[in-house]
């Protein structure tokens, strides 16, 4: 998606709202009072332009791939800009576009180079450790290992295994610790295991991998399992078909998973976020269409901190919102 800075203020708003679906008790609770921080539409630290994924760092700091100013932005807990790192560029180390992000268990942070067609890895600091991955065929159906067309989304386990969306292919890709390709699976298609442009992804304590496949509007899970012949990676359940109702989907972009293995799904034309059960039974709807504390205007991406704090990338707002756990 093209993004252009019109000048707009860029808010990171704690607030909380949400629509209870089923569990998780009532929705009448106390919510804390909302605070907000404003920054300007621009390349200066502080600034955002157009941000897409979003992840939590080792330390619950918030990491924003800052898309169109080529880096990665970090902000405290209280929503302040506290850092930046990348810069645009071929080079290994630099950016173009970056879409997404994950944090691994020792703090690494890998970042998807878009347009780069690779995943760079940082350490703790913003420093450069590696490239994996490179561009393919332009137009997908490219069965070249390691190459991609577009990345999308990535995921690390607890075993550092590397998890990439290979968004124009339709298929997912795993790399070892050191970058090393692993194995490949996916087509497009509609059928279990089968892709329409793989976007965002998310391991869960089990180290279950959750994709949102985007075109057949649908979450998909998979278990990786290591036997004699090497990795493969076995269907686990889905959920999820295009509509408006709760717990349907249009253009699910992003997923993610709290501590409790609870999913939370980027719902981008239905302008919102909904949470699910490991099971994928809906429990939250947050959001609708619109410009307001807790409404959203084509979201991207969605993360979720050790307290339940939840942050979405607004993306047509042009703004990061924090909401409070729901209560």
């Amino acid at each position: 998606m093209a993004g252009v800075c019109r000048g707009a203020v860029v808010a990171l708003l704690a607030v909380a709202l949400g629509t209870l679906v089923g569990g998780c008790g009532g929705p009448g609770g106390n919510p804390p009072e909302a605070v907000a921080q404003l920054m300007d539409c621009g390349p200066n630290l502080g600034a955002l332009d157009y941000p897409e994924g979003l992840g939590i760092g080792k330390t619950g700091d918030l990491l924003i791939a800052d898309t169109w100013n080529h880096r990665i932005v970090r902000a405290g807990p209280n929503c302040d800009v506290v850092g930046a790192f990348g810069e645009a560029g071929v080079e290994p180390g630099k950016l173009e576009c970056p879409r997404s992000l994950a944090v691994d268990r020792t703090g690494h942070v890998y970042v998807v180079d878009a347009w780069n067609h690779r995943v760079e890895k940082f350490d703790g600091n913003g420093r450069f450790v590696m490239s994996l991955g490179g561009q393919g065929g332009p137009w997908g159906n490219d069965e070249a290992d390691g190459k991609f067309s577009i990345p999308y989304g990535v995921a690390v386990d607890s075993q550092g295994h590397i998890f990439v969306s290979d968004f124009n292919n339709n298929r997912l890709q795993m790399f070892g610790i050191r970058g090393k390709f692993v194995m490949k699976w996916g087509t497009e298609g509609r059928q279990d295991g089968q892709f329409s442009h793989p976007a965002g992804l998310a391991i869960d304590s089990n180290d279950r991998l959750y994709v949102a496949d985007l075109g057949n509007h649908r979450v998909q899970r998979f278990v990786i399992v290591e036997g004699d012949k090497g990795f493969e990676a076995k269907f686990d359940g889905k959920w999820g078909k295009e509509g408006r109702e709760p717990g349907e989907f249009s253009g699910p972009y992003d997923v993610c998973v709290d501590k409790e293995d609870n999913v939370y799904v980027v719902d981008f034309w239905n302008h919102r976020i909904q949470k699910f059960t490991p099971g994928g039974d809906l429990l939250w709807v947050y959001g609708e269409r619109g410009g307001e504390k807790g409404q959203f205007e084509l979201p991207l991406s969605v993360a979720v901190d050790d307290g339940g704090a939840i942050y979405v990338s607004d993306w047509g707002n042009n703004r990061i919102q924090k909401l409070a756990p729901a209560s």
